[in-house]
């Protein structure tokens, strides 16, 4: 009973604080499989000039795999909040399925999806390439 009602005034007490996640870091669903073969997405959302304070100088660097890996892709970030929206420059073979991600970030992972595919969850880790 006291452990469920410590776990209630830590949950309460976060809440109460604002406390949002990192809003940036690399998220990774890369993986090799047993062909050698490279499939997922990586993205890296870093910020830019902080002494320009604000939310509108985010970038990302961006991988898309669906066997063969992209080349890294340089992406604009607009942030609200928790709501992210990246845009990469248009792209050829190997490519990812947009030039747009939106998704949101999370303590642990980025959800979101590029362009109207399906729903992506990228856990938030070192990178594939580490």
């Amino acid at each position: 009973m006291k452990i469920l009602r410590i776990s209630l005034l830590l949950i309460a007490l976060l809440l109460l604080t604002g406390c949002q996640p990192r809003k940036t870091g690399i998220f990774s669903s890369l993986d090799m499989d047993k062909t050698g073969l490279v499939f997922g997405y990586e993205i890296f959302i870093l910020q830019g000039d902080r002494t320009n304070g604000g939310e509108s100088d985010y970038y990302a660097i961006v991988q898309c795999a669906n066997g063969s890996v992209s080349p890294p892709l340089m992406g604009q970030v607009a942030m609200a909040s928790d709501q992210v929206t990246v845009t990469i420059q248009e792209q050829g073979p190997p490519r990812c399925p947009a030039s747009k991600f939106i998704g949101t970030v999370g303590f642990k992972e980025l959800t979101g999806k590029f362009g109207n595919g399906q729903e992506l969850v990228l856990p938030r880790k070192d990178s594939f390439w580490q």
